[in-house]
């Protein structure tokens, strides 16, 4: 996305909101040139949960839009503790993207869910 005063100040209040939920994600704002995204790096993975990636995406399809996606990955059969692992990363995973979502539209920004 554009590096203008109203993008920045959008993804300083989901950062803010990303922070404030202390889900273990992290997150940073990072300058190309004119241009602004944001990085998005998981938690380590703990005997509770196994946390999947999140992807911030701007401009998809050429619209001026933001979104995030989670990244499932599972090959193979789990025993019931790595898949009740999977599933505990999972749902933080979709709470944090749903707050994020719902930020970045108070913030003035287009969506694409």
């Amino acid at each position: 996305m554009k590096n203008t005063p109203e993008n920045r100040a959008a993804l300083e209040r989901i950062v803010g909101t990303a922070h404030f939920l202390n889900t273990g994600y992290r997150f940073e704002i990072m300058d190309y040139d004119e241009f602004l995204t944001l990085r998005i790096r998981q938690p380590r993975d703990t005997e509770q949960a196994a946390y999947p990636e999140i992807y911030y995406k701007d401009n998809w399809f050429g619209k001026e839009a933001v979104g995030f996606q989670i990244a499932t990955t599972g090959y193979g059969d789990h025993s019931l503790a790595q898949a009740q692992r999977a599933a505990n990363g999972l749902l933080t995973a979709i709470n944090l993207v749903t707050a994020l979502y719902t930020t970045a539209e108070i913030a003035g920004l287009t969506t694409r869910r």
